[in-house]
C-alpha cells in the first residue's frame, strides 16, 4: 500500500515531466515514420503542415540525441519539483516550443530541417530556479547567467556547432537555444510584472 502511495505522489508532483520523457520515448521508438511527419521541414511548413512547428521538438535526430534531452528534462524536473507540475508549467513548456517553432520558421530562413528539445528545454531551465522554492534568487540568478553566457558563446565563431554532430546525428542548432532562452526571459517578466502589479497601491 505505502508502494502505490509513493508512485500516487510522485505522479501528483511529478506527472507533467513524466509525460515529457514518455512523449520523447514513445516518439524516438516510432522513428522514421515520427521523424517524418513531425520534424521541422521547411518545405512541408510551405505546403501546410504547420504543426510541425510545435512536434519538430519532440523528435530527436538518434537515440543519443533523445536521450541527452531526456537527462534536460530530468534536471528541469529536479529543479522545478512540483512547482511546475501543474497549469503554468504546461503553459511555460508550450510558449517555449511555439517560441522556437516559429521562431526558427521566421528568422532562420536559411533553416530547411531541425528536430529536438534542446531549444525549449533553455526556457525552461532559466525559469525553473526562479519559481522553485528550494533555490534562493542569488542562484536563481546565478543559473540565468550561465545559460545566457552559454548561449552567446554559442552564437560567436568560437563555438563548433558540428562538434556533437558524431554523437547527436547532425548539427546542434543553436538559434533555438537562443529562442527558446528568450521565451524564457519573457515569461520571467511577465512573472516579475504581475507581482509589481500586485504590489503596486490602488487608487
Amino acid at each position: 500500500m505505502s508502494f502505490l502511495l509513493q508512485i500516487r505522489t510522485l505522479w501528483r508532483g511529478y506527472s507533467l515531466y513524466l509525460l515529457m520523457m514518455t512523449a520523447v520515448v514513445l516518439l524516438a521508438l516510432a522513428e522514421p515514420l515520427s521523424g517524418q511527419w513531425l520534424r521541422f521541414d521547411r518545405m512541408a511548413l510551405v505546403d501546410g503542415q504547420w504543426w510541425r512547428l510545435l512536434s519538430a521538438s519532440w523528435v530527436h535526430l538518434s537515440w543519443q540525441h533523445a536521450l541527452g534531452n531526456m537527462a534536460g528534462i530530468a534536471l528541469f524536473a529536479y529543479i522545478a519539483g512540483p512547482s511546475l507540475n501543474s497549469w503554468r508549467g504546461l503553459l511555460l513548456l508550450s510558449w517555449c516550443v511555439a517560441v522556437v517553432g516559429c521562431g526558427l520558421y521566421w528568422f532562420a530562413t536559411d533553416l530547411y530541417g531541425y528536430a529536438g528539445l534542446s531549444g525549449a528545454l533553455h526556457g525552461l531551465l532559466l525559469v525553473a530556479p526562479f519559481v522553485s522554492p528550494f533555490y534562493s534568487r542569488r542562484i536563481a540568478w546565478l543559473f540565468f547567467v550561465v545559460i545566457v553566457a552559454k548561449v552567446i558563446w554559442e552564437q560567436t565563431s568560437w563555438y563548433n556547432d558540428m562538434a556533437l554532430a558524431d554523437v547527436i546525428g547532425g548539427r546542434v542548432e543553436t538559434r533555438s537555444h537562443l529562442l527558446g532562452t528568450l521565451a524564457g526571459m519573457f515569461f520571467l517578466l511577465q512573472i516579475y510584472w504581475r507581482r509589481l502589479l500586485r504590489l503596486a497601491p490602488a487608487d
